[in-house]
């Protein structure tokens, strides 16, 4: 039964990574408008974005695959 609810919440928090990228997708698109100005100081956030969702995405897709039995961690 535990094994079905891990699996459940793996595919959840897989599909939750999936709308964070989606997200990122968006987030960078306004990014690249923003960047269009002359600044060099606007140019620096397309990166930012980028680390800032790559990170939360990392996080969310270790969590799925450590659910769904494919990572070990030996806790």
């Amino acid at each position: 039964m535990m094994q079905i609810i891990l699996a459940v919440l793996a595919y959840v928090v897989k599909n939750i990574a999936l709308i964070i990228g989606i997200l990122e997708a968006i987030a960078k698109v306004i990014t690249g408008i923003i960047t269009l100005t002359p600044t060099k100081k606007d140019d620096a956030l397309l990166p930012k974005v980028d680390a800032f969702f790559s990170a939360i995405k990392k996080f969310l897709y270790e969590v799925s695959e450590f659910m769904s039995g494919k990572l070990d961690y030996n806790l």
